[in-house]
């Protein structure tokens, strides 16, 4: 499990760190992940700010965000000693697995989606930018990034299509150990 558990920390960090722009929220994240992981148990936010020692509002936002991420459950428990619904948060091997599964399967989807535009037809790049252009856009831009004016250049897709050929074929591998529950 640990090499994937790395893989997820790793994902989880750099995307509440691009959603929300700020190290400490990303660093708060694995935090939380780690915790939820290493306890076992299903936790309250109350119960998780004083563990991780972060103010309530951004644990809050950050379980929220792994929520929206579909990486941890929620369930909502009426505490008659306090009087009120609380919510009691957890992260499971199931939801890690589910994760990974749709996180792979994403990213096959978008291999398999670049090979049949490369096969399909020709691609031209802007060496500065990366934008992908067809034969068309090309001729039409007079073979310049309309962007920043860089020529654009032409993609052999021999060149690519056998490394992203590799690359399919080691996340169907990856995608087949965690369906299997391997992981």
């Amino acid at each position: 499990m640990q090499p994937y558990i790395e893989l997820v920390r790793r994902y989880v960090y750099r995307r509440i760190l691009i959603e929300f722009g700020d190290d400490e929220l990303g660093k708060l994240a694995v935090a939380i992940l780690n915790t939820l992981l290493s306890r076992g148990e299903a936790m309250t936010d109350d119960k998780l700010t004083s563990i991780v020692g972060y103010n309530a509002i951004d644990v809050r936002r950050i379980l929220q965000a792994l929520y929206n991420m579909r990486l941890a459950s929620v369930v909502e428990e009426f505490n008659e000693a306090a009087g009120r619904i609380e919510q009691s948060w957890s992260i499971k091997d199931e939801d890690i697995r589910r994760f990974l599964v749709n996180l792979i399967g994403g990213v096959l989807d978008k291999v398999s989606v670049l090979m049949q535009q490369l096969t399909s037809a020709s691609v031209y790049i802007c060496p500065k930018c990366f934008k992908r252009y067809s034969e068309d856009d090309a001729l039409m831009y007079d073979y310049k990034c309309p962007l920043d004016k860089t020529p654009l250049e032409y993609i052999n897709p021999a060149d690519y299509l056998t490394v992203l050929g590799a690359v399919e074929s080691r996340l169907k591998k990856m995608l087949e150990s965690v369906s299997r529950g391997s992981v």
